[in-house]
C-alpha cells in the first residue's frame, strides 16, 4: 500500500533530519469569479453553499486533482518536524477528504502526541488519539473513547473544503472547529488540509469564519497572508 511505502520513506531518522525543509510562501492559486467584499450577507450564504456543492460533488467523483496518495502528509511531517512541534490538534479523515492515515502514523512513531475529536452535542472535545481506542461517532466519523484533554498544542490541523490566499477557511457549515479553536490560550499555528484544486484566490467568508495560517496539499504546505 501507498501508506506503508510512505512510512518507510519517513522512518524516525528522516523525520529528525528535517530541519532543511522549508515552508514554501506562494501556493498553486485558483482564481474565484465573485465579488465577495460586495457581496451582502445573504449572498455571501448562498455563494459558501453554492461552493461546498461543487466541492463534495467534486470530492465524490475524485476529479483529477485528488490523486497525489500520501504527498500532502509527507509535506505536513516535514512541516511539524520544521517546527518542532511535538503536540498536535488533528483529526481522522473521511474516505472523500485528503487522507491523514500517514501523518497519524508518523506522529506515532516518532513521539508526537496527537489530540483527535468527538462531537459532544454542538461542540467539540479533545482526547488522544489511539488506533485501538476508536468508535463510530455521530456523523460516521470515528472518534477517540479516551478521557477529554485539553487543547493545549504546538499546532492545529483542521478539516476544510476550500482554503483561499487570505487564509479563509469554507468549512461544511456547522462551525464546529470555529468554536472548538476558542478554546485555544496560546496562538499556535492552524493549517488546513486540502486538494489542490480547492485552493483559491478568494472565497465567500464571514467575520466569524475561522482563518487559518497555512494550507497542506499535494503541492506542499503554504503560508498564506
Amino acid at each position: 500500500m501507498a501508506k506503508n511505502k510512505a512510512l518507510k520513506r519517513l522512518d524516525v531518522a528522516h523525520f529528525h533530519k528535517a530541519q532543511s525543509y522549508r515552508v514554501v510562501s506562494e501556493s498553486k492559486i485558483h482564481g474565484h469569479d465573485g465579488k465577495i467584499s460586495r457581496m451582502t450577507d445573504s449572498e455571501v450564504t448562498q455563494a459558501k453553499t453554492a461552493l461546498r456543492t461543487k466541492i463534495r460533488a467534486a470530492r465524490k467523483s475524485k476529479q483529477e486533482g485528488h490523486f497525489c496518495e500520501d504527498e500532502h502528509d509527507e509535506h505536513l511531517v516535514m512541516f511539524l518536524a520544521d517546527q518542532n512541534v511535538r503536540k498536535i490538534a488533528a483529526y481522522i479523515a473521511l474516505d472523500d477528504e485528503p487522507c491523514t492515515d500517514l501523518l497519524l502514523d508518523v506522529c506515532e512513531q516518532v513521539g508526537i502526541q496527537v489530540l483527535v475529536p468527538r462531537v459532544v452535542k454542538d461542540d467539540l472535545e479533545w482526547a488522544i488519539f489511539n488506533w485501538d481506542e476508536l468508535s463510530e461517532g455521530e456523523f460516521g466519523i470515528l472518534e477517540p473513547t479516551g478521557p477529554a484533554e485539553p487543547l493545549q498544542v504546538d499546532a492545529v490541523l483542521v478539516p476544510a473544503l476550500a482554503v483561499d490566499a487570505a487564509g479563509n477557511r469554507l468549512g461544511k457549515g456547522r462551525g464546529f472547529y470555529d468554536r472548538a479553536l476558542l478554546e485555544l490560550e496560546n496562538r499556535v499555528p492552524i493549517i488546513a488540509l486540502v486538494h489542490d484544486e480547492e485552493v483559491f484566490e478568494e472565497i465567500p467568508h464571514e467575520s466569524h469564519d475561522l482563518k487559518v495560517d497555512y494550507v497542506a496539499c499535494c503541492t506542499g504546505v503554504h503560508k498564506l497572508d
